[in-house]
C-alpha cells in the first residue's frame, strides 16, 4: 500500500497514513515530467509574500555568513579543548592516585587506553579548530568589505523606483511576481559588476538589498 501525498510505502493491512492521514492506495499514478518553467510557477504560487531568494533559486545552497561560522568555529574550538584537557587532567589525578578510586589493574589499563586516546583526540580537534579562526577572522573581514563594497554600488546606481521601472512591476501585479522580478534583476546586476562573488553570495547579498529597498514588502 501507498501514501498517495507522501508516496510513503506501508505493509498490506494499514488504510490510512501515519505522516499525513491520507487514504492509502494499491499503486502509485505516474507522474508526468514538470519543465523547469513550469516548476518555477508552482514554487511562485506556493510561496506566500516575500520569502527568501533561496526558494526562487536553481538549487543552490543557502549563504552561510562568515561570521556565523566563525563563531561556531570558536565554540567548537573552546569546547573540544576543554573538555580534552579536563579529561586527561582527571585521568592523570586517577592514575597518580590523587583521586582514589579502586580498580583493577587491567581494567585501569583499558581505561587509560580508551578514553585517555578519547580526550587526546578531543584535544587535538579542539587545537586545529582553534588554529582556524585566524583564516576566518580573515574571511569575515573580506565578507564585510565585500558586502560594504557591493552595497555602496548598488544604492549609488539603483533605486526602489528605478529597480521597479527595469522591471516593468506595476503595482496591482501579484506580491510574488513583483518579488520573483524585482530579485532576479538585482541579482543579475550584481553578478555583472562583481562576477568573481559566488552564486549563494548573490543571492545573499540580493536578499538584504531588497530587504532595505522594499520594507513594506
Amino acid at each position: 500500500m501507498w501514501c498517495p501525498k507522501c508516496k510513503s510505502e506501508y505493509r498490506d493491512g494499514i488504510t490510512v497514513c501515519a505522516e499525513c492521514s491520507t487514504p492509502l492506495v494499491k499503486t502509485l499514478p505516474v507522474e508526468v515530467d514538470v519543465s523547469p518553467a513550469q516548476q518555477k510557477v508552482n514554487t511562485l504560487n506556493r510561496i506566500d509574500g516575500r520569502e527568501n531568494l533561496q526558494a526562487l533559486s536553481d538549487g543552490n545552497k543557502a549563504y552561510v555568513q562568515m561570521h556565523t561560522k566563525y563563531e561556531d568555529m570558536k565554540s567548537t574550538a573552546y569546547s573540544f579543548i576543554l573538555v580534552g584537557a579536563a579529561g586527561i587532567i582527571l585521568l592523570v589525578l586517577i592514575f597518580t592516585g590523587m583521586i582514589p578510586l579502586e580498580f583493577a589493574a587491567y581494567m585501569k589499563s583499558m581505561m587509560g587506553i580508551v578514553m585517555g586516546g578519547m580526550f587526546f583526540i578531543f584535544l587535538l580537534i579542539g587545537i586545529r579548530s582553534y588554529m582556524q579562526l585566524g583564516t576566518l577572522r580573515q574571511q569575515v573581514q573580506t565578507e564585510l568589505a565585500n558586502t560594504d563594497q557591493a552595497k555602496n554600488w548598488f544604492f549609488e546606481n539603483f533605486s526602489a523606483k528605478s529597480v521597479d521601472v527595469s522591471t516593468e512591476v506595476r503595482e496591482d501585479d501579484p506580491m510574488q511576481q513583483k518579488y520573483f522580478n524585482r530579485s532576479r534583476f538585482m541579482k543579475q546586476r550584481l553578478q555583472e559588476q562583481f562576477p568573481k562573488y559566488g552564486e549563494a553570495f548573490l543571492d545573499y547579498l540580493t536578499e538584504q538589498f531588497y530587504e532595505e529597498l522594499f520594507p513594506q514588502d
